[in-house]
């Protein structure tokens, strides 16, 4: 069984002790910034809780571009102020989360769990005008996905899957989609899984960007 380990990035030693506290169980490893290259790429599969609010711009990009080239790792960022403009760039950046520095622990660690499920952590408003700004930029009469059906990464999709999408890049959320389609939750999960991995986005926002710069 592969082993996930747990990274804390930050400069604020009371915010670290507490996530110290509240993940215990996961035996965390607090790292430099400059240790994120060779640490990461030590594990098969890593999670970086990065407090945004201590560290500074350029170490900040450091990380957002490793996790770029590393979309398999997983980032989680905090911030004590939570606003919409930085949580929006937060995950254009491929954040996996964006949440507030002090979450109840309880939170934090649903937060640390919806992600490993493969789902973002935003809070349902701030995904929503996120994917919808997202889709704003894309032209209206492109946003059917049977238009990006020549487009090789889309090939492979089952009908059930481009309906899914298709929904999806509406700004539906899963239960919207569930609804829409008159499938259970988990099928709409089970079809998200299988176009991640048939077209390689890591999530829904990227698989979001994926259609709108195909379809550019």
């Amino acid at each position: 069984m592969d082993i996930m380990k747990l990274f804390f990035v930050g400069n604020r030693p009371k915010v670290l002790e507490r996530w110290f506290k509240l993940l215990a169980d996961w035996q965390p490893e607090i790292i430099d910034s400059s240790e994120i290259s060779s640490k990461l790429l030590e594990v098969q599969h890593s999670i970086v809780l990065l407090h945004l609010s201590s560290v500074d711009e350029k170490d900040a990009q450091l990380i957002f571009r490793f996790k770029k080239d590393n979309p398999k790792v997983i980032l989680i960022v905090c911030t004590d102020v939570p606003n919409e403009d930085e949580g929006i760039k937060v995950l254009q950046s491929g954040a996996n989360g964006y949440t507030n520095t002090y979450v109840t622990g309880s939170l934090l660690t649903e937060v640390v769990k919806t992600v490993l499920r493969g789902d973002i952590w935003a809070g349902p408003e701030l995904l929503q005008k996120l994917l919808k700004s997202l889709l704003g930029k894309m032209p209206v009469t492109d946003r059917k996905v049977d238009t990006a059906e020549s487009v090789d990464c889309f090939e492979g999709l089952s009908s059930r899957e481009h309906d899914v999408l298709s929904v999806l890049t509406t700004g539906a959320s899963n239960k919207e989609i569930a609804r829409k389609l008159d499938i259970t939750e988990r099928t709409v999960k089970a079809h998200l899984s299988s176009i991640f991995q048939k077209t390689g986005a890591t999530d829904r926002v990227s698989l979001v960007l994926m259609v709108g710069k195909r379809q550019a």
